[in-house]
């Protein structure tokens, strides 16, 4: 169960004009701030990181893909595919997250599914996998569509899943990839200028529509925080971001409560029994300094009279002094115990 946030309790960043936009720590899962962070919006090709995580849960990047007429005829941006071209599947994805090829999203899509529209179905489905439910994908790489929406705290969310896997790390943070041999030789340059702009940004996606207008997602570590932010339709695309990320890495701490399997309590069993058992949790806390100060611990225990090892046993909160609640975090039995 992953924690939850009052995300009013932070202070937000001053002149970010994007339309809607966020700042995520990946590590806590903590939304440190946002504006429409949750409204369905069009995503521009910000929406192939949904695409490269479907690819990458499901086919062998190893295998060679062979470019249709249909994946070849897409327009706007493209890495100009051939049909019948081949090309494996990691060399596709570089297609589509450095370069934002249209067209290699949808050999992507017909080499993995069969067919586009199957493709577009398991898109939405992924999306529900990873607890997005206010989003719909129309397409596979992020054209203009009437009902190809998302938000902007949903693709923080599948950019943090995304960062998981490394072939999807090592693509977005490159700024430079060679593809392909012979006739099908490309050089594909990032089209993220942040990886130029600053060293310790290490992705995600640019995406650019009339309707979407200038969109980013970008990602920065610091020690063991990992902040994302994601700007829709900016004014300033990677001027924003940097904004955000600076925002992030300047302000809060992630620090580590308890480590998994720690005994963190001993609980006595309902009925009068003296017998006990331990609970345990891991637990990160994201805080900055205004927060840290006179921040309170309150806990919340189920009574039993009998305990299963892993059963919940309640949880705990940290909270300000003022009474908003910085995290929530669920406790379990470490062992079993009878009364």
């Amino acid at each position: 169960m992953p924690p939850l946030y009052d995300a009013q309790a932070v202070i937000a960043p001053e002149n970010i004009a994007a339309g809607a936009a966020v700042l995520w720590e990946a590590t806590s899962g903590r939304l440190l701030w946002g504006r429409q962070p949750d409204a369905p919006l069009p995503p521009a090709s910000t929406s192939k990181i949904l695409t490269a995580v479907t690819v990458l849960d499901t086919a062998d990047i190893r295998e060679t893909a062979r470019v249709s007429a249909k994946a070849a005829a897409v327009g706007e941006s493209s890495i100009h595919l051939r049909q019948g071209e081949r090309l494996q599947v990691e060399e596709l994805l570089a297609g589509a997250l450095m370069r934002s090829g249209n067209d290699a999203c949808v050999a992507l899509a017909e080499h993995t599914a069969g067919r586009e529209s199957l493709f577009i179905d398991w898109l939405n489905v992924k999306a529900k996998t990873l607890g997005i439910y206010n989003a719909h994908l129309a397409n596979s790489n992020g054209l203009p569509a009437e009902n190809h929406l998302i938000s902007a705290a949903a693709l923080a969310k599948i950019a943090a899943y995304a960062l998981q896997n490394e072939t999807f790390a090592q693509i977005v943070s490159s700024k430079y990839r060679d593809i392909g041999s012979g006739g099908s030789f490309r050089r594909l340059r990032n089209t993220n200028k942040l990886l130029w702009q600053d060293d310790r940004v290490d992705g995600v996606k640019t995406g650019t529509t009339e309707a979407a207008g200038s969109c980013l997602i970008a990602s920065r570590r610091q020690g063991r925080a990992h902040f994302i932010s994601v700007v829709l339709h900016s004014p300033d695309r990677y001027g924003e971001s940097l904004a955000l990320l600076d925002y992030g890495a300047g302000h809060y701490q992630l620090g580590r409560l308890f480590a998994a399997g720690e005994t963190v309590a001993l609980l006595p069993l309902d009925g009068g029994s003296w017998q006990s058992v331990s609970v345990h949790a891991d637990c990160w806390l994201l805080t900055a300094p205004e927060e840290r100060k006179n921040a309170v611990l309150s806990w919340q225990f189920n009574p039993w009279q009998t305990a299963q090892a892993g059963e919940h046993g309640g949880f705990f909160q940290i909270k300000t002094a003022d009474g908003q609640i910085l995290a929530t975090y669920p406790l379990y039995y470490q062992e079993a115990a009878n009364r």
